[in-house]
C-alpha cells in the first residue's frame, strides 16, 4: 500500500513538472514577442539628400547621430532631394515614418523632417556649426534631442511593395541564396560612402536651395552715396554756324563731380504667400538728393562788359520715381521691366532775375530693362532704358518756348559681392543722357546783327548725367 502512494506521488510530481515545463515555453515565447514588438516599434526614419558645401560630410554625422540615439529604425533613400514637394516626398518615404533632407549653409544645416504618410513639411531644424568640423560635433550633441519631438508627430507611408505571393517567402524570410542580415548590414555599411559622395556632388538646386534669395525675393531695398558728374552743353549755336561776326557764345554748365545720396525699393506682396507668378509683380521706386554742391560763375559786370565778377550759385537737385516692375526669375538669375513715372530737377538759385543757364525739370515716363545675374558670391546686374519726357521746366517756357523736342537715353552697370545670404555689397556707374532739338536757326537772321548778351541761338542741347556710386542692397526672401 506504502509502494502504491509511492508510485501515485511520483507520477503526481512528474506530472506537475511536465506541465510547469509546458506552461514555461509559451511564457517565454509571449516575452520573446514583447521583446520583437518592442523593436519593430521603433519609427523607421530615411535620411535622403543633402545640398551645400561640405554636404557629405554633414549627411554622414546626421546618419551616425540618429544610430547612436538607438530609438529609430535608420534608412537611406536617393529619391528623396532638397527642393522637392510634398508628393515626391511621400513617394520616397516607401512606408517610413520621416523623410530626412539637409541644406548646408554658412551658418549650420537645416535639416528639414518631412511626414512620410503625406510629404508635407513637419518642421526645420537648425544645427548650428560655422565650419564642418564644428557642424559635425554639434550634429552629434544635440541632433538627438532636436528631432525627438518633431519625427514623434510623424505618421508613416505606405509601402512601395506589394504582399508576396503564396508560393513566395515572405519579406522577413530569406530566401537561400540571399545574404543573411549581418552580410545585408556590412554591405550597407560599405554602400555608404559612395552614396555620400553622391549627394556631396549633387549640385544646389535653384530658389530656396541657394544660399542667394535675391532672384525670388519679396522685397529689396538699395541705398548709397553717388558722385555726380553733369554738363549742359549747346550744339549748332549762331558763333559756331557764323563765326567771326559777333555772336555770343551761349553759357554751358559743368559740374566737375558733386555727391547725392539714393536710395530704392522693390516689394512683391505676392512673395509673401506664394512662390507661382503672383510672386513676381511688384511696386518700385526711389529717391535721389544731390547736396553739398555750388557753382562759381565770372559773369560780366553791369555797364562794364569788360570786366567779370564771380558769381557763386547754389545748387537744388534731385529726382525720385515710383511704378511697377514684373521679373522673370530663373535659377538664381533674374530680369525685369520697369514702367515708371518721375521727375527731374537741377536748378541753380540766385540767378533768378538773369539766368545764366536754364532751370531744368524734367516730368517723364520711364520704361527700362534690368538684368541680375549671379555667380556664387558675385553678382552683375545691368539695365538700358528712356525716358518719354513731357516737360522740361524753365528750359521750354523761358529759353525756348514751344520748340523743346526731347529724346533720352539711360543705361548702367553694377557688380556686387554678397557678404551675407540677404546682404550684397554694390559699386557701378549710372549714365543719363537727354539731347534736345530746337527750331532751326532761321536763315533770315541778319548776320550783321547781334542779338545782345543774353539771347540764345541753338540748334539743340544735351543735358548728360554721369555718376560712380557704392552701397548695399539687401533681399528679404520670399516664400519657399
Amino acid at each position: 500500500m506504502l509502494k502504491n502512494n509511492v508510485t501515485v506521488r511520483a507520477v503526481i510530481c512528474l506530472s506537475l513538472g511536465f506541465a510547469v515545463a509546458l506552461s514555461a515555453a509559451p511564457a517565454s515565447a509571449k516575452k520573446g514577442g514583447k521583446h520583437t514588438a518592442a523593436k519593430k516599434a521603433k519609427k523607421r526614419v530615411l535620411v535622403g539628400g543633402f545640398q551645400g558645401t561640405k554636404s557629405g560630410e554633414a549627411r554622414k554625422a546626421v546618419i551616425a547621430a540618429l544610430k547612436d540615439d538607438g530609438e529609430y529604425d535608420i534608412g537611406e533613400t536617393s529619391d528623396a532631394k532638397p527642393g522637392g514637394d510634398d508628393k515626391s516626398y511621400a513617394s520616397a518615404s516607401n512606408g517610413a515614418t520621416a523623410v530626412l533632407v539637409g541644406t548646408v549653409k554658412k551658418s549650420g544645416l537645416i535639416l528639414s523632417v518631412r511626414n512620410g504618410a503625406d510629404g508635407a513639411l513637419v518642421q526645420d531644424v537648425e544645427v548650428k556649426g560655422d565650419s564642418p568640423s564644428k557642424l559635425s560635433k554639434n550634429i552629434a550633441d544635440t541632433l538627438g534631442l532636436s528631432v525627438a519631438d518633431v519625427i514623434a508627430q510623424t505618421k508613416p507611408g505606405s509601402a512601395k511593395a506589394d504582399e508576396p505571393k503564396a508560393d513566395e517567402p515572405k519579406a522577413d524570410e530569406p530566401k537561400a541564396d540571399e545574404p543573411k542580415a549581418d552580410d545585408a548590414e556590412e554591405k550597407t555599411d560599405k554602400e555608404k560612402e559612395p552614396a555620400d559622395e553622391e549627394a556631396k556632388s549633387e549640385p544646389a538646386s535653384a530658389g530656396d536651395a541657394s544660399p542667394f534669395p535675391d532672384s525670388h525675393s519679396a522685397l529689396e531695398l538699395e541705398a548709397g552715396l553717388r558722385a555726380v558728374h553733369r554738363s549742359f552743353t549747346y550744339h549748332d549755336t549762331a558763333d559756331q554756324l557764323y563765326p567771326g561776326r559777333g555772336y555770343p557764345v551761349p553759357q554751358t554748365y559743368k559740374l566737375p563731380l558733386g555727391p547725392a545720396l539714393f536710395i530704392n525699393g522693390t516689394i512683391y506682396p505676392g512673395a509673401f504667400a506664394t512662390s507661382g507668378a503672383g510672386a513676381n509683380f511688384g511696386i518700385t521706386g526711389g529717391y535721389e538728393l544731390n547736396f553739398g554742391t555750388k557753382s562759381v560763375y565770372d559773369t560780366p559786370v553791369a555797364g562794364d562788359p569788360t570786366k567779370t565778377q564771380e558769381n557763386t550759385l547754389t545748387t537744388a537737385a534731385n529726382q525720385y520715381f515710383v511704378g511697377v516692375k514684373a521679373r522673370i526669375p530663373f535659377s538664381v538669375h533674374q530680369l525685369g521691366v520697369v514702367v515708371a513715372y518721375g521727375q527731374q530737377e537741377f536748378n541753380l538759385l540766385g540767378d533768378e532775375r538773369a539766368p545764366t543757364v536754364p532751370d531744368v525739370w524734367y516730368k517723364f515716363i520711364k520704361a527700362s530693362l534690368e538684368g541680375r545675374f549671379r555667380v556664387d558670391a558675385i553678382s552683375v546686374g545691368v539695365h538700358l532704358g528712356t525716358r518719354l519726357v513731357s516737360n522740361t521746366g524753365g528750359l521750354e517756357r523761358d529759353w525756348f518756348p514751344g520748340h523743346v523736342k526731347t529724346q533720352e537715353i539711360e543705361a548702367g552697370l553694377s557688380l556686387g559681392y554678397s557678404v551675407a545670404p540677404s546682404v550684397d555689397l554694390l559699386v557701378g556707374f549710372d549714365l543719363t543722357r537727354y539731347a534736345f532739338n530746337f527750331n532751326p536757326i532761321p536763315s533770315s537772321l541778319n548776320p550783321n546783327s547781334n542779338p545782345g548778351p543774353n539771347a540764345v541761338i541753338a540748334g539743340g542741347a544735351t543735358d548728360q548725367y554721369i555718376s560712380g556710386f557704392f552701397g548695399a542692397r539687401y533681399s528679404l526672401p520670399g516664400q519657399k
